[in-house]
């Protein structure tokens, strides 16, 4: 591996990050000043972290040359252990399966937005 791949590879983590932070901040916000219900709130939950992993990993299908999927899974995997180190260690939660079906999507909204980022790049 080299510098400017893992360069890439942390600069795409950090605009999930990012992005999930700050689409967190917004919902947190609509739902202090009651313009989000019950509902709402779920959907978000399941909607900010999708959505902020697919533009980090279209970010990085953009700067990778062949196989977006893998780059895409690559991603996922470290996202997925950020996550689980602080669902076991810091929250203290069990492992349910529930778990393991939103760790899945994180892991198919990565692999889209690499394949869907490098496409996109080749038409260009």
């Amino acid at each position: 591996m080299n510098i400017i791949y893992l360069k890439n590879l942390l600069k795409s983590l950090l605009i999930s990050i990012v992005l999930f932070l700050v689409f967190t901040l917004i919902v947190t916000i609509l739902n202090y000043f009651n313009l989000l219900s019950i509902n709402g709130m779920n959907i978000s939950k399941i909607i900010i972290p999708v959505l902020s992993i697919l533009i980090g990993s279209f970010y990085l299908g953009t700067t990778v040359k062949n196989k977006g999927w893998l780059e895409g899974i690559k991603l996922s995997i470290i996202i997925i252990l950020i996550l689980l180190i602080t669902n076991l260690l810091i929250l203290k939660n069990g492992f349910e399966i529930k778990n393991l079906i939103y760790y899945l999507i994180i892991l198919v909204s990565s692999m889209v937005g690499s394949m869907i980022g490098i496409n996109k790049k080749k038409k260009n």
